[in-house]
């Protein structure tokens, strides 16, 4: 599977993302290979573990899936690698972190804009079909921003023919 300039990523059955590697081409790198890594480090089976009402949904925790745990598919931690992808809309996709150049396998979509997360966390594509998974993920009942019931990731991966 190949990852063209602006590759489409399915985020689920229902929704499609845009990934800018011509922007932040070893984020994007990252994410394609947590999307579409058979071993055991991948997204597929990682839970949705956050949900922030007006802000994000958070997941890639792919440990045990509780957040404290978020390692690049290479391993470790990669560093910021650029700010130019802005929080202008609902449906961002970016790295979650720990502070400056921790990012991993954490990952989240925005429910709106939220420009002060411009210079804390890389965005790197935007969700551009199935804007209404948003509304339904924002919409699932949470206790102190847990959601009540298990939200896995069941299947993604890259399409083809991108753009």
């Amino acid at each position: 599977k190949s990852v063209l300039e602006k590759s489409k990523a399915v985020v689920s059955t229902q929704s499609t993302g845009e990934l800018y590697r011509d922007i932040v081409p070893d984020t994007v790198k990252n994410f394609v290979e947590l999307l579409t890594s058979k071993s055991e480090k991948k997204l597929v089976g990682s839970l949705l573990h956050r949900i922030v009402k007006s802000g994000w949904i958070q997941g890639g925790d792919l440990v045990n899936g509780s957040g404290a745990n978020s390692d690049s598919a290479g391993g470790g931690k990669f560093p910021d690698e650029n700010f130019a992808v802005k929080h202008d809309r609902a449906g961002i996709i970016g790295m979650a972190n720990d502070g400056p150049h921790t990012n991993g396998s954490q990952f989240y979509l925005t429910f709106g804009p939220a420009p002060w997360m411009d210079r804390r966390y890389v965005a790197f594509g935007c969700l551009i079909e199935g804007q209404h998974i948003l509304s339904d993920l924002e919409n699932v009942e949470t206790v102190n921003e847990r959601p009540k019931r298990p939200l896995t990731i069941h299947d993604c991966g890259l399409l083809k023919d991108a753009l």
